[in-house]
């Protein structure tokens, strides 16, 4: 299994680094603040896999999690 962990600043740079995964299989990617706090895991199940073969719909996946994330509290 991939276990990658990024520190990001913009929803474009999840974007990006979860469509270099959209051809493997097997993995999670947990994206955290410049804090060092976690904002969103992310993992190849079916449905993950399948947004993210469309750009627009990944991006949409991300904007949504993200907006349930900021409603948590989290920030980025």
């Amino acid at each position: 299994m991939i276990h990658k962990k990024h520190t990001i600043t913009g929803l474009n740079e999840m974007v990006y680094i979860l469509r270099e995964y959209k051809d493997k299989k097997d993995w999670q990617i947990d994206f955290y603040n410049i804090y060092g706090a976690l904002l969103l895991s992310f993992d190849s199940d079916a449905e993950t896999l399948q947004r993210l073969e469309d750009e627009d719909e990944t991006y949409r996946m991300v904007t949504e999690w993200m907006d349930v994330a900021l409603m948590l509290g989290k920030e980025y």
